[in-house]
């Protein structure tokens, strides 16, 4: 099947991908988002997330190994390494196919993109977990979990599992979507959109980060009929009064700082929340195409109660989450990548640059990280071999704290990821949720 042009200005030789199937090496473009995080991406910021199916059984390598030969195909966009252009980095595909690796001592560990023969994803056996650990330059949450699902229902396949009904799983014998490979940012982009409004910097935990690789993970699981049970009693969904727990655990901390402390440290409160821009406008691609808004409180005014809190995330999220605000947000993106100075100007003098700029116009506006990919599931009988699916956020070193939210069936997965060794941020949110009635079963994992 022929891949349609996906239209853009520069570079035409290098970005059509001639057949879905054929695999033959072609070289196309990173989106704006994969240019960023490739830029950014190093030991002490790693841009890995981690997605895990856990088992009824342990997992069996070498069937997991031809899970991953079989289904890899229908992932052509996925199928590929970073080449390392004089402008630009380029995605190249490649025949070559990846291999199972072993669980680290921890978690969402730096994967060298730029080495020669690196996917920008690792696939990991551990004991009765499926783990594959995504660069966020290659996807976003929606194509890793996308990913995920039909390597898990291929192995199941392969044990004797079968099921009537694939749903939204993708399947080996599918011939890829030219839609899939679509650069999304780019093709909503528009000119002449006005520039976001600057923001100003955000509290950040005052705890000592952890050396180089190290992250802490806590774990809650709990019905999500009982979270949502309060979400209404709040009038709010689920993500919104979630986020407002956070908001009030880490007001908490900054006002339990010593005063001089709390003097230097006193800034808005900024929670950063990806939004899957597909629900808004419609798109097909595998490849990033996630923007975030970004709901808090400014300490500065005084102490928030909860119900000022919650009103406040509830009608900054209504405000933000539309069609025309993210087109704003995609505009504003693109604009960068497409000025022409900063396309002129070489690719290892951006990669000097780029990176302060992330911290100045990134991280260092935000206080903490919170995503949720919502509800999920498998097909029958293919359920019933798995025990839950999750999800691990980047560790945003910057941050200190990152949660993600993962429900699967009735059961919601909260986990934490942090660079920090106090777990004050964690027993303050976990705490409130019993507060609120709601029970859960806590596991520390790392």
């Amino acid at each position: 099947m022929k891949i349609k042009d996906e239209s853009l200005q520069q570079e035409k030789d290098d970005e059509d991908i001639d057949d879905a199937k054929s695999l033959i090496k072609e070289k196309y473009r990173l989106d704006v988002a994969g240019k960023l995080f490739t830029y950014v991406s190093s030991p002490r910021i790693p841009t890995v997330y981690r997605f895990w199916v856990s088992l009824k059984e342990l997992v069996n390598v070498d069937d997991l190994q031809k899970a991953v030969d079989n289904i890899i195909g229908r992932f052509p966009y996925y199928q590929v390494q970073l080449s390392r252009g004089f402008l630009w980095h380029k995605w190249k595909t490649t025949t070559e196919i990846p291999q199972i690796t072993h669980e680290t001592d921890y978690p969402l560990q730096y994967i060298p993109i730029k080495e020669p023969n690196t996917f920008p994803y690792r696939i990991i056996a551990s004991y009765n977990k499926i783990i594959v650990e995504f660069n966020h330059c290659l996807t976003d949450g929606v194509g890793a979990l996308t990913f995920l699902k039909a390597l898990t229902a291929e192995y199941l396949t392969l044990k004797g599992f079968v099921t009537n009904d694939w749903g939204d799983i993708f399947r080996p014998n599918q011939t890829p979507l030219a839609e899939e490979f679509e650069y999304s940012y780019r093709k909503n982009f528009k000119i002449g959109i006005p520039k976001i409004g600057k923001v100003y910097r955000a509290f950040h935990l005052p705890f000592e980060k952890e050396k180089l690789g190290v992250t802490y993970v806590i774990s809650g699981k709990m019905n999500v009929n009982d979270v949502l049970e309060n979400s209404k009693k709040w009038q709010v969904t689920l993500t919104e009064f979630l986020t407002a727990v956070y908001i009030e655990a880490l007001q908490e901390i900054m006002f339990e700082m010593p005063k001089k402390q709390l003097k230097r440290k006193k800034r808005p409160i900024r929670i950063m929340i990806p939004i899957n821009a597909r629900k808004l406008i419609p798109s097909k691609t595998m490849r990033n195409f996630t923007m975030f808004i970004a709901p808090g409180i400014d300490p500065r005014l005084g102490e928030f109660s909860f119900k000022e809190i919650i009103e406040q995330v509830h009608h900054y999220k209504n405000l933000h989450i539309n069609e025309k605000y993210l087109v704003q947000i995609i505009s504003n993106y693109v604009a960068m990548e497409v000025n022409p100075f900063v396309h002129a100007t070489p690719s290892f003098l951006k990669s000097w640059f780029v990176k302060p700029i992330y911290r100045k116009t990134g991280e260092a506006l935000f206080s903490a990280f919170l995503t949720n990919l919502g509800r999920t599931s498998m097909p029958i009988p293919l359920n019933e071999e798995v025990l839950g699916i999750q999800l691990l956020p980047m560790n945003h070193p910057y941050f200190k704290s990152s949660c993600a939210l993962l429900t699967y069936f009735d059961d919601l997965y909260i986990n934490f990821a942090r660079s920090i060794k106090e777990s004050v941020v964690e027993e303050k949110f976990f705490n409130k949720l019993r507060y609120f009635g709601i029970e859960i079963k806590i596991n520390e994992s790392f």
